[in-house]
């Protein structure tokens, strides 16, 4: 297999295969850990607000990809950029 090139011409199916997308890669962090400074229930809220900031990236990389729109008892979209 190695020496009849089929990796070879598998690689290059697969890079045709994706030639021209334009995929949207998005990143996020919650600023790491804390050193342990703050009580359970302070982190507790503090990692539920994490969450809740993802949700406007993740929304908009969502329907960025798919046109799907969240529901609306979730929120709406806004124009801005976050």
């Amino acid at each position: 297999m190695i020496n009849g090139g089929m990796f070879q011409e598998i690689a290059k199916i697969n890079a045709e295969a994706i030639r021209g997308l334009e995929p949207k890669i998005s990143i996020w962090n919650n600023g790491g850990d804390n050193g342990g400074k703050l009580s359970e229930d302070a982190m507790g809220m503090k990692e539920f607000a994490g969450v809740y900031k993802m949700l406007p990236p993740l929304f908009k990389t969502v329907n960025e990809q798919t046109g799907m729109l969240p529901p609306a008892w979730m929120g709406t979209l806004s124009d801005k950029n976050p």
